[in-house]
């Protein structure tokens, strides 16, 4: 998410708040899957579970993962001021630029 994003141009923290985001969630798809696999549902089997524990955490996960997101956000702007010169030479922030716009690799 966090490629696609800066590659069709969004700003850094925007990217960085998508990537954190989607990646919070998808830990919690994954976990569902998981667990219908381990509990299927008597009566409604593996579908069945997978509607269960993924509207548990549907419910539970998004919030979670918007605070997930605003605090990576919130390193990732502790980062540009502390350690720009280190990021600029990892290829996160371009050189000479905004340190608001990274480079895409």
């Amino acid at each position: 998410m966090y490629t696609l994003l800066r590659r069709s141009g969004a700003p850094l923290m925007v990217a960085v708040f998508f990537g954190a985001f989607t990646a919070d969630l998808s830990t919690y798809c994954v976990t569902s899957v998981q667990l219908a696999l381990a509990f299927p549902d008597p009566g409604s089997g593996v579908v069945g579970a997978l509607a269960k524990f993924g509207g548990i955490f549907a419910v539970t996960q998004v919030p979670l993962a918007v605070s997930e997101g605003l605090l990576t956000v919130l390193v990732m702007r502790l980062l540009v001021q502390s350690s720009k010169g280190e990021l600029t030479r990892l290829g996160v922030l371009l050189q000479g630029g905004d340190k608001k716009e990274a480079a895409v690799r």
